[in-house]
């Protein structure tokens, strides 16, 4: 993993998003401007490299919305 000094603004982005919602290991959900897509992870750093790889693809259109990453189930 990148240096958190070295990220893009969009991976900081994630990375605070997936910080905030992270709870244990199991089922998130991240949000943005209507699109959903759930995760499973068994620490930060997975769910982190999940949601970046889903984020990025949607960053042309939707980079300066917010992002939720919540948690879901065990």
């Amino acid at each position: 993993m990148t240096k958190i000094k070295d990220m893009s603004k969009r991976e900081r982005k994630v990375l605070d998003a997936c910080h905030n919602g992270w709870f244990m290991s199991g089922e998130y959900r991240a949000i943005m401007d209507g699109h959903e897509r759930s995760f499973n992870a068994d620490s930060k750093r997975l769910l982190f490299k999940d949601v970046d790889k889903w984020f990025s693809s949607h960053e042309q259109n939707h980079a300066d919305l917010p992002l939720l990453v919540k948690y879901v189930a065990a």
